[in-house]
């Protein structure tokens, strides 16, 4: 739970700070190069969801976001995670808390991480993206118990 939590306050503060650093430093549609033809910081202003979807429906986006974050409390919740689940749990808290924000705000989000062959995205998709993959990787992989079996030649036979 710490861990979720940690992560979950980690990613909303960078991801508040960069938006911040990026509004007061460029004017929207803005485009800086970082690595010519293919990585540059631009500034957009995005009113629908990842990668546009859905754009000028702040309703139904409200609506999802709360029930995205109602769904991993009760993830959270309803037991002991696992160590990825936390993690996962926690990276898409902290991005939708970061993105719900802004949208509360202003009613649109900032972007500014642009591939040449991608969407302009930010640190809080990037980290929903990321604690979705983990939350995948967690139903893929069996649990673990806390003890560790004995070493086979330690064990008797019967």
């Amino acid at each position: 739970m710490f861990l979720a939590l940690g992560l979950a306050v980690g990613v909303f503060v960078v991801d508040q700070g960069i938006k911040s650093v990026v509004e007061n430093s460029m004017r929207v549609g803005q485009s800086i190069p970082l690595v010519p033809d293919f990585l540059s910081l631009t500034h957009i202003k995005n009113d629908g969801g990842a990668f546009g979807i859905l754009g000028g429906s702040q309703a139904l986006l409200l609506v999802g976001s709360a029930v995205a974050v109602a769904v991993v409390l009760s993830m959270l919740f309803s037991g002991e995670p696992s160590r990825f689940t936390a993690s996962g749990c926690g990276l898409i808290l902290g991005g939708a808390a970061g993105n719900l924000l802004d949208r509360l705000v202003s009613g649109e989000v900032t972007d500014y991480v642009h591939f040449s062959f991608w969407y302009i995205f930010n640190a809080a998709d990037a980290a929903i993206v990321l604690g979705v993959g983990l939350l995948l990787l967690s139903t893929l992989r069996p649990e673990r118990s806390e003890k560790t079996p004995p070493p086979i030649d330690e064990v008797e036979e019967s």
